[in-house]
């Protein structure tokens, strides 16, 4: 007689004195596999206790919160008394975070590839020295450097002291919430990114199934999105569509065709090259035609969601980060959406619903809108604090000449044919016994009209500049209810009046 063990997908036949055998490795896959794959079916865990959701970090605390630190090379030292202004407002926090946007290395005995975005291994020692404590690692430029670019970076920010949260050896690692202690308590910090594009899904990390697997990477919200068009548009693409289909008779091999096709919904083939099929359906009241639709994968939700929470839990302050390039509409142009899509919006609120104290987006190269939610406040883009981009590794070690008129020249000093990208600004909002009292905005500029070797590095904008940069936020911000009074060359935001 055998016993038969089942599990999702799987039917194993025992022999009768192997099931003692091989029953703890059974056990240990089962529990993986629904670890795994059950999870949505569970049902939502129930809000942490008012006490343990509340802001414990007692009497007056601080947090600065900047967008984007693409650094390369260390930069606390200058005695520019702009710079220094700017560099103040950070150490002067009771907590400061950023984005390590790109990685960093000693070149001298990196063994891993150079390329894209690597900064020398100085900057983490520097980074501290500026008054940053944690920083966000989920990001597009993750692997520039491929894994050893990765670990590289991590390990000079643990020498340097800085938390990091967002990548790890595997996906439990990479969603993991980080914590460090300060003297007015314990804080945390949980990262996640967005993919740009389907070939960046590779940055992901992936789970450690029993001594299995487990791929390095980051913490990733996947997603799918539709495109919102008008009834009419609608019926064209899916005449077209149609009549590509009557072609279907010259390959051995067509696709076939879906079953129960929404009527308010097309489909429309993609290449062969393994690009999702883009989907179109029908705008419902109110919504613009061009807009998209994104919708996030419910299991890299359920899991940043609950590590938020399981933060919440142990630690008095948290702070939830993300990476997110997405646009609105399919009109904008790449990395200057100024408003955040619908399900950024969603995955704030639902960051603060299940315990975090602040939201800090990035991704875009541009400044996006405030929101206080529920007396907590969410920065849906902070910009580029630093934006070193004009550096490459090439011309750095010397391998070719400098070209000032090369494409990433451009995106470094004229993005889109502006200078906004080169606009930013640091947040400090201020709590008192808990509670948010005000958020304090002050506007920067990285030398738009200055010498390459000080362009991307943050000083205190001119008043002309701070103007600009405070009247746009006034105008993003409104469109979530928030009030920004212009104060001199500071924006404030005050909460609870």
């Amino acid at each position: 007689m055998r016993q038969i063990f089942v599990l999702p997908f799987y039917r194993y036949e025992l022999p009768r004195d192997g099931f003692h055998r091989y029953g703890k490795v059974m056990l240990v896959l089962l529990l993986s596999l629904l670890w795994h794959t059950g999870i949505n079916a569970q049902t939502p865990p129930p809000p942490l206790h008012p006490r343990d959701m509340a802001m414990t970090i007692p009497g007056d605390f601080t947090l600065a919160s900047v967008g984007d630190l693409m650094i390369r090379r260390p930069a606390s030292q200058t005695a520019d008394a702009s710079v220094q202004a700017v560099l103040q407002l950070i150490r002067d926090a009771d907590l400061a975070v950023g984005n390590m946007e790109g990685e960093l290395a000693n070149y001298r005995d990196f063994d891993g590839p150079l390329n894209g975005f690597v900064g020398t291994h100085e900057v983490a020692a520097d980074l501290k020295a500026m008054g940053f404590d944690m920083v966000n690692r989920a990001q597009n430029h993750l692997l520039d450097a491929e894994v050893a670019g990765m670990f590289s970076t991590n390990a000079l920010l643990d020498e340097a002291g800085i938390a990091h949260a967002g990548t790890g050896k595997n996906l439990d690692e990479a969603a993991a919430p980080v914590f460090l202690e300060l003297p007015g308590g314990r804080v945390a910090m949980v990262g996640m990114h967005a993919p740009l594009w389907a070939e960046m899904r590779r940055l992901s990390a992936t789970p450690q199934v029993g001594n299995l697997g487990g791929r390095p990477g980051l913490n990733m919200l996947n997603y799918s999105e539709t495109i919102v068009v008008t009834d009419e548009q609608l019926a064209s693409l899916r005449a077209v569509r149609d009549q590509l289909r009557e072609y279907r008779s010259n390959y051995d091999n067509p696709r076939p065709i879906p079953a129960n096709e929404p009527s308010d919904s097309v489909q429309f083939p993609a290449s062969s090259s393994g690009r999702d099929d883009p989907t179109y359906r029908a705008a419902r009241p109110g919504e613009t035609p061009g807009t998209v639709d994104y919708a996030i994968n419910p299991n890299d939700l359920t899991r940043t969601l609950r590590s938020i929470r399981n933060a919440k839990q142990y630690a008095d302050f948290v702070v939830a980060t993300a990476h997110i390039h997405q646009g609105q509409s399919v009109l904008e142009q790449m990395h200057r959406s100024t408003r955040p899509p619908a399900f950024y919006v969603d995955l704030a609120h639902q960051a603060i619903d299940v315990g975090a104290d602040a939201f800090v987006g990035h991704g875009v190269q541009l400044l996006r809108g405030i929101e206080i939610y529920k007396g907590k406040p969410i920065f849906y883009g902070l910009g580029e604090f630093f934006r070193e981009a004009q550096w490459t590794l090439p011309v750095a070690l010397g391998n070719v000449d400098a070209d000032q008129n090369s494409g990433l020249q451009n995106f470094a000093r004229n993005f889109g044919n502006s200078t906004e990208s080169l606009e930013s600004l640091v947040a400090i909002s201020h709590y008192k016994d808990g509670e948010l009292a005000e958020v304090r905005l002050y506007p920067t500029e990285l030398g738009a009209n200055g010498p390459d070797s000080r362009l991307g590095i943050p000083r205190l904008a001119p008043p002309e500049i701070a103007q600009r940069i405070l009247e746009r936020m006034q105008r993003l911000s409104r469109e979530f209810g928030t009030t920004i009074d212009i104060q001199g060359n500071v924006g404030v935001i005050r909460v609870g009046q």
